[in-house]
């Protein structure tokens, strides 16, 4: 479990890393352990970005830029879900712009697909799609959370 130490910043294991691999080869190797090496990378990562501006202002940046990734791959699948079911086209406007639009494929269109994509049951049609929806909700709450639970970790 000593290759978790790698996980700390670079800075941070010159200072601390031969200590920490010592006491780690010296525990059991557990499940918590592993959690706790986890947490305190994070909080050691946490700490360089800190102090450093440019890092702390980049990071903002990606942290911005992930919710908005996973906030609009959630507004897709729904438009998808809520479209599968309809024959018609389904538009979604903001007054004079066309956001997206989901137009059902044509049966021209449906031979040239994979036969195993044509024979999948009609119960799992939206099995798939409400999965991926549950996992990108739950990034997205994890990604919302991890600034504040860093944070409070100290």
């Amino acid at each position: 479990m000593s290759w978790l130490v790698r996980l700390y910043p670079p800075s941070w294991r010159r200072r601390y890393g031969e200590e920490l691999e010592g006491l780690v080869r010296e525990m059991p190797g557990r499940a918590g352990t592993a959690l706790d090496l986890l947490v305190g990378a994070a909080i050691a990562y946490r700490d360089v970005v800190r102090a450093n501006r440019i890092l702390s202002a980049t990071g903002a940046y990606l942290h911005g830029l992930c919710v908005a990734m996973l906030v609009q791959a959630i507004a897709f699948v729904t438009l998808v879900m809520v479209a599968q079911g309809r024959p018609d086209a389904t538009d979604l406007r903001l007054g004079p712009l066309d956001l997206a639009a989901f137009v059902p494929t044509t049966l021209q269109g449906l031979l040239d697909l994979e036969p195993e994509i044509l024979l999948r049951p009609a119960g799992t049609a939206w099995l798939a799609e409400t999965l991926l929806l549950a996992v990108l909700a739950l990034m997205l709450a994890a990604v919302l959370t991890a600034p504040r639970l860093l944070r409070s970790l100290r």
